[in-house]
Parts: structure tokens; C-alpha cells; sequence
């Protein structure tokens, strides 16, 4: 055994002694079983969602399927792989991944939502398990590093010329914003798809920097330009920054190489070769970038700009991306620190940080991750397991460090350089973004982290510090297969019924947003899977499954289903919303009421749940507990659907308008003019007079009748808005509100219109008459009546009380003719 494990002395040839660069390529099963493997790996980045509603579903099935055929192979070769499987479970970083891999499994014990967790850990399960097959079938077979390294080049010649040619054929018909966002690939977003793309740059680089050959060079340069190019185009910030990183890395190792070889002339060839291409993609994307916002909208396109510019706006504190990431990253440390050793579990931080978004996000959005894995990993493990996760990236760097200073062979050297500024960029994406999540993104992890392991366990060998294997040696293999057979099983399932349900949330999740539901509950509620719990919007399955059934008046198999969705996401308030709705139409209003305030204190910026429990509380005549929750909502979300809905509840609660409504529904129209819901509070202002005038009447003994005032009200509006200005159209709309008023003299606004008839057809006098009867009933607030008449009284020559009149409606804030009014004030009035 000892002998088999000892260093092989290299083959002479002719030529000189036999490299890993130029050692003759022998097409043996162990050479191709981890190309064709790779490959196989690799492919996991073109596979599209199969009708998911995110990509990763299958894509995940499709990793846990890999692993288990690769795990099979390594299994059934009896006489290989043994000692190979061995070495790399006894080193420091597999002990590591594996301590995190066991302190994740059992964060699931303590997980606010232990389904959940299962959903997420089964693909730790099946990346850990790609590692450690990869691991195994790369094990000493460090000259298959420059195939793999030119592969990976060509996928991303082949990503890159797809991204650039979307770009370019969309730049004509899409706007900027939406074509950028576009840019994504089978990654899910943007930033993910920019970062793998980033990631296969250090591979180009090494093959440009060991190549001899100058079609080799030139092609991998083309590769370089096309790939920065698009990694330009795609506009992430944190790509920018792992580019930038890679190249400051790579011309600091040609530095360190400068001052072992002292040769000039070949160190400025390598950066010249890696600095000029890099240069030129820049300057051509951003003569791209620059044209194309010039075409298009400003406005349109302002979230995304030159490559100057992202890179400028990058830490800006007043940047919105970067408030919202640094918020994101201030709640995950405050989560640590009240948590410090049992998180929140593995998979469930998008429920643990509900709570501090309770006041920031709108209606039902929840931000799934940190947009830091490490602060995530902190947050759901606790500090021990942050810890464990954070020393995997940390033992890379010092594999890297000790192979470089080494007396390992160069090429040995080169392989562990090369894949840690490949895990650099990695690490910044960990950085901002969520690549755990991500089976493309993983992917690149395990490939990454198997070739610098296996560079490091290499580089021993070379040096004589390799350890001969323990006794138990033997069985590694075995256990090592069981083990991984047996954690790959749930694992499939698993990823399985998450894409299945994938499948499903695709046409409900677009459905929930409709009232009433289009999708038949027969359909819709038993097609979801048992496993996952909540949606990738991390909204309770359960409860979704019960709005259908409780749409359809199913109340008891409802309200159970609401329960279950309550426990899986306790943090939303989604089944206590649902839940009032049913004790509503139960005409339980006491379980309503009590439901619906929990929904609504949950998440205050929720429009749905503010609009049920106005519902609800007027209801119970409950004005208290509505008087509240407007402060609550309006405190958060100020904008005139909250004030209407506060009119709409305080009506239905005092069956009777008040002054105090009336002002504060003209406050409301003068602070929101141009909102679509400001017609909805015109409406309510209407109502309020209305509600007003029988309120008066019925206290002076009279009674009215609003159908026939209502009658001759709409007749006068319709002519005096028909487009006839002519002085017999106006007369006869006139006296249709004349009509109106005789029998409703309690809505100023008819006798307001009236004024307008005369004022329009230039009697004053008739239309002062009208104005002073608008302003006698004390109920308009707005300022207009006082405006006009205070034009009628300057047109009779009444300058003086004309200018007293008109500051009053200034006072009041009148809006519509405020330029002219300011004129007004200052040229007739002497009012600056």
C-alpha cells in the first residue's frame, strides 16, 4: 500500500522529463471519468426550468441524479479510488466541509420551519457529495488541470457571445433597464448569471499564461475580451468588483513570478496579454452603454449605467441597492447576536428576517436572503457554524499560500494560483449575493475547491510531506459511498417534489394576485406536493391551499389548512389575514376582528391586510381600532388608498358624515392631487356631504330626497360639461343646479357649480349670489369658491374685498389656478 502511494518519479522522454503541461494525454478511464464527469457537471448551467417557476428546481434533480450515477462508478471500481477516497476525506478542508455539513443538518432540530430546512440541506447534500466525487476522480490527476481549464474557456466563449448577441439584437426594441435585467441565462437573475461568468475568467487567464502556443494564446484572448465584455454589459457591481480582484490578483502573482525568474520582457508579455484585452472590452462597453442611454429614456434607465459609474456608486451610502444590502446585512448580524449558537436553522432565514422588514418592505415581500452568505450562514447556524463556514474559505487561501511557496512543481503551483483567484471571485459573489442557493453557482464551487485541494494534496506528494493512510484506509471508499448513497435518496426525493411544486407555484403564484381566483380549487389543492411548505416567495403553501377552498366556501377545510400555513411561516400574518376573511363571511366578527388586527400589526405596509381589517372594524362600528390603524398604515405608507379606506370605514361606522371627515377628505385631496385613488376620495367627499345634508335636515324636522336632487345635480354637470359653452348651455345647466339645490341645500358644491354657470357667462353679480350661498354653509375647504369670487369682485370693481378673498383661498391652498392666483396677489394686490 505504502509503495503504491509514494510519488511516481516522471517519465523520461526525449525531450526532457515529463510534465503535468507536457505529459503525453493517455485516453485511460481514469483520465476520462473526470473530464466526462465534469463535463457532466458543467452542463448544469445550460439546463432550462422545465416549466418550474425558477430553474433551479430541476436543476437541483439534476445535480443529486449526477451524483448518484458518479458515486456508482466510483463505488464499482473495486480496485481504484480507494486511497484516493482516503486522502481526500482526511484532508482539512473535506474535515471542515464536513464539520459544516454536520452542524447544518443539525440546525434542522431547532429550525423555525424543519421542512424548510430539509428542502435546503438536501442540496448542501448534493454538493457536498459532487465535492467529494470530483475530489476523488481528480485525485493525482493534476495534468488533466489545462483540459478542464480550456473547457470551462469554452463555455464561457459560448456564454458570452450569447449575452452580447441578446444584447445587441434587444438594444433597438427593449428598453435598457429590462434588457440588463434579462441577461441571466438559467441562473435566475443578473447577479448570479455575471458571477459565473466571472468565476471561469481565472481559468482563461492560466490558459493564456501556460500556453507555449500563440493560436492558443490568441484564441483564450478573444475568450477574455468577449467575456469582459459581457460581464460589462451585464451590469452587477459584484462582478465588477471579482473581475477587477482577478486581474489585481494576477498581476501581483506575474510580480512574485517577476522576482523569482527576473525576465522582463516575459513578464510584461503576460500582462500585456491579460491587461489589453481586459482594456479593450471596457472601452467598447462603455461606448456601448453610453450611446444606448443617450437613445433611450433618461428616466427609463437610470438604475443601470457605465461600468465608471456602477463601479462609483459601489459603498455609497445615500445608493438605494447598497441602503437596502446594508440593511439586509445589519438585521443578519443582530439575528447572530440575539441567536449566537442555534440560528434560526439551515433554509430559514427567509423567515427570520420577516420581522425586521415589518416596517421597510410593502404588502407581503420578503427578502430570502441576507445578500451575504456569510452573515447568513452566522444568522442560521449560529457562530460556530459561521465560524466552520468562513475557515473553508480561509483554508483554501493558506492551501494556496503553502503550495505557492513550495517547492511543488510549477505546474502544480499554477493549478492552486489560478483556482484560488477563480474562489476569490467566488467569495466576493458570497459576499453580496446568495450562491449556496444556486445550483450554478455551486457547481463552480465544488469544481473550484476539488482542483485547489487536489492541487495542495499534489504539491505534498511532490515534497515528500505526504502521510502514508491509516489502517482504516481500506473501508474509506465503501463508507464513503454508503454514507453518500444513503443521504442521496431523501435527497432526490426531496428535489424532486420541490421542482414538481415548482411546476405548480409557476401559474398560482400569479394567480393569488386575482380576485376572485381563476384556477379551480379541484385542481389547485391537491396538486402540491407534501414537501416543500412555503413557496420560493416564502409564503405558506398550506394558506394558498386554503384561500382556494375558503373562495369556494369551504370554511372548516379552510381554516384548518390556514392553521398548518400559520406554523410554516409564522412571521407573515398570510393565514391570519385569510383567516379573518373567513370568520367575515362566517359573521364571526369578534374572530374576524382578532385575526385581522394580528395580520395587519404583522405587516402594517400591507395594502390587503389594511383594506380587511377596515372591512372588519367597521363592521363592529369599531372607529377606536380604525382610527389606529390608519395611523399605522399612513405612518408607513402615506398615500391616499389609506386615507380613502379611512374615509370608506368611518362612514360605514358613524352611518353620518362629519365636518371633521369633510376636512380631513379635502386635506387628502389637496396632499395626494395626482394619485388614481385621489377620484376614489372625491367620491368619499361626496358621500360626506350628502351624509351631511340628511344629517341637517332630519335635526331641523325636514326630509330630502337625494335620488331627485342627485337627478337634476347629474343633468347640470352633464350639460355643463358637454363641450357648449354657449350662454344658453350654461343657463340651462344653471338652473338644473338651482333645482338640485332647492331640494339639497346642504351640499355647497351645487351651489358652487351654479356660480361657475354665471361666472362662465360673466355675470358676476348673479354669480356672487351663488358663491357667498357655497361659502355660508361653512363646509368648503378647498379654496375655489373663494378664488372666483374673488375675480367676480375685482371684475364689479370691488378691488379691495376682491384681494381679501383671494388670499383666503390661498390661505386655504387652492391649487388649480395657483400661478394665476399668484399673479393676482401681486400685480392687483401688492402681496410679494
Amino acid at each position: 500500500m505504502a509503495k503504491n502511494y509514494k510519488a511516481k518519479e516522471p517519465v523520461q522522454t526525449a525531450k526532457g522529463p515529463a510534465t503535468a503541461v507536457n505529459q503525453p494525454f493517455r485516453y485511460t478511464i481514469k483520465n476520462m471519468a473526470p473530464l466526462v464527469a465534469c463535463l457532466f457537471y458543467f452542463a448544469i448551467h445550460f439546463i432550462p426550468d422545465m416549466g418550474g417557476y425558477d430553474a433551479m428546481g430541476i436543476q437541483w434533480v439534476y445535480m443529486v441524479a449526477l451524483d448518484f450515477v458518479v458515486t456508482a462508478f466510483i463505488l464499482i471500481r473495486k480496485n481504484e479510488y480507494g486511497i484516493a477516497t482516503a486522502r481526500v476525506l482526511g484532508n482539512t478542508f473535506s474535515k471542515l466541509y464536513l464539520a459544516f455539513f454536520v452542524l447544518a443538518g443539525l440546525s434542522i432540530i431547532t429550525a423555525i420551519n424543519p421542512v424548510e430546512g430539509w428542502v435546503c440541506y438536501v442540496r448542501i447534500i448534493a454538493t457536498i457529495v459532487a465535492y467529494f466525487n470530483v475530489s476523488i476522480l481528480l485525485h493525482d490527476r493534476n495534468h488533466l488541470f489545462k483540459i478542464i481549464a480550456q473547457l470551462l474557456g469554452l463555455i464561457l466563449l459560448v456564454e458570452s457571445y450569447q449575452t452580447i448577441t441578446q444584447f445587441m439584437s434587444g438594444l433597438n426594441n427593449t428598453n435598457l433597464t429590462e434588457l440588463i435585467m434579462s441577461l441571466k441565462g438559467t441562473a435566475g437573475n443578473k447577479n448570479i448569471f455575471a458571477a459565473g461568468l466571472v468565476v471561469k475568467i481565472p481559468f482563461v487567464l492560466y490558459a493564456i499564461h501556460a500556453s507555449s502556443k500563440l493560436w492558443s494564446k490568441l484564441l483564450n484572448v478573444a475568450i477574455l475580451i468577449l467575456a469582459c465584455l459581457a460581464v460589462f454589459i451585464v451590469n452587477a457591481r459584484a462582478a465588477y468588483l471579482s473581475l477587477l480582484f482577478i486581474v489585481i490578483m494576477y498581476l501581483a502573482f506575474c510580480v512574485i513570478t517577476y522576482l523569482k525568474e527576473r525576465q522582463l520582457e516575459k513578464t510584461l508579455s503576460r500582462v500585456g496579454f491579460v491587461l489589453v484585452p481586459v482594456i479593450i472590452a471596457f472601452f467598447i462597453s462603455m461606448i456601448l452603454l453610453t450611446n444606448t442611454e443617450k437613445l433611450q429614456d433618461e428616466k427609463e434607465t437610470q438604475n443601470f449605467g457605465s461600468v465608471t459609474e456602477r463601479l462609483a456608486s459601489v459603498g455609497k451610502t445615500d445608493d438605494e441597492s447598497n441602503q437596502v444590502r446594508f440593511r439586509l446585512w445589519a438585521h443578519a448580524i443582530d439575528y447572530t447576536t440575539k441567536h449566537p449558537f442555534i440560528g434560526c436553522g439551515i433554509g430559514n432565514w427567509k423567515i427570520a428576517s420577516v420581522p425586521y422588514q415589518r416596517t421597510i418592505t410593502n404588502d407581503l415581500y420578503v427578502p430570502i436572503h441576507a445578500h451575504n452568505d456569510f452573515l447568513e450562514m452566522f444568522a442560521e447556524l449560529g457562530i460556530p457554524g459561521g465560524l466552520v463556514y468562513l475557515a473553508m474559505f480561509v483554508c483554501l487561501l493558506v492551501f494556496t499560500i503553502k503550495t505557492l511557496f513550495s517547492n511543488a512543481e510549477e505546474d502544480t503551483k499554477l493549478a492552486s494560483v489560478f483556482t484560488l483567484m477563480a474562489f476569490a471571485g467566488y467569495a466576493i459573489d458570497t459576499l453580496f449575493n446568495f450562491p449556496t442557493e444556486r445550483p450554478v453557482s455551486q457547481m463552480f464551487f465544488i469544481i473550484i475547491s476539488a482542483l485547489n485541494v487536489g492541487a495542495f494534496m499534489k504539491g505534498r506528494e511532490e515534497t515528500g510531506e505526504t502521510k502514508e493512510p491509516g489502517k482504516n484506509s481500506a473501508i474509506a471508499k465503501p463508507v464513503f459511498g454508503l454514507l453518500a448513497i444513503l443521504l442521496l435518496i431523501p435527497a432526490g426525493y426531496i428535489t424532486y417534489l420541490n421542482y414538481q411544486s415548482l411546476i405548480i407555484q409557476r401559474t398560482v403564484l400569479g394567480d393569488i394576485n386575482n380576485e376572485p381566483l381563476k384556477l379551480d380549487w379541484k385542481v389547485v389543492v391537491p396538486s402540491f406536493p407534501s414537501i416543500p411548505n412555503l413557496t420560493a416567495t416564502a409564503q405558506p403553501i398550506d394558506a394558498i391551499k386554503g384561500r382556494y377552498l375558503y373562495e369556494v366556501g369551504k370554511y372548516p377545510e379552510a381554516l384548518v389548512l390556514l392553521e398548518k400555513g400559520r406554523k410554516a411561516n409564522p412571521v407573515i400574518g398570510y393565514s391570519e389575514f385569510l383567516k379573518a376573511g373567513v370568520y367575515f363571511r362566517m359573521h364571526q366578527l369578534d374572530s374576524a376582528r382578532r385575526n385581522a388586527l394580528v395580520a395587519f400589526y404583522i405587516r402594517p405596509k400591507a395594502k390587503t391586510y389594511y383594506q380587511t381589517l377596515i372591512a372588519v372594524l367597521a363592521q363592529l362600528k369599531d372607529t377606536v381600532n380604525i382610527k389606529k390603524a390608519f395611523a399605522e398604515y399612513d405612518r408607513y405608507r402615506h398615500h391616499a388608498y389609506g386615507w380613502n379606506l379611512y374615509m370608506m370605514g368611518m362612514l360605514t361606522s358613524l352611518e353620518k358624515g362629519t365636518p371633521e371627515l369633510l376636512k380631513m377628505t379635502d386635506s387628502a385631496l389637496h396632499m395626494f392631487p395626482n394619485e388614481p385613488e385621489a377620484k376614489d376620495l372625491e367620491v368619499r367627499r361626496q358621500e360626506i356631504l350628502r351624509l351631511m345634508a340628511i344629517n341637517t335636515a332630519a335635526s331641523s324636522g325636514k326630509t330630502i330626497d337625494l335620488a331627485a336632487a342627485q337627478k337634476y345635480y347629474l343633468s347640470g354637470v352633464a350639460t355643463f360639461g358637454s363641450g357648449n359653452a354657449q350662454k344658453d348651455n350654461l343657463t340651462k345647466a344653471a338652473e338644473l343646479f338651482i333645482k338640485s339645490a332647492e331640494i339639497n341645500p346642504y351640499d355647497y358644491i351645487i351651489y358652487e357649480n351654479a356660480a361657475m354657470c354665471y361666472f362662465n357667462m360673466q355675470n358676476y353679480k348673479t354669480a356672487l349670489v351663488y358663491f357667498n350661498k357655497a361659502l355660508a354653509l361653512k363646509t368648503s375647504t378647498n379654496g375655489k369658491s373663494e378664488f372666483f369670487k374673488g375675480v367676480s369682485l375685482m371684475n364689479l370693481g370691488k378691488n379691495e374685498e376682491g384681494c381679501e378673498t383671494m388670499k383666503i383661498s390661498k390661505a386655504k391652498g387652492y391649487k388649480e389656478k395657483e400661478a394665476e392666483m399668484n399673479n393676482i396677489l401681486k400685480t392687483r394686490c401688492g402681496v410679494q
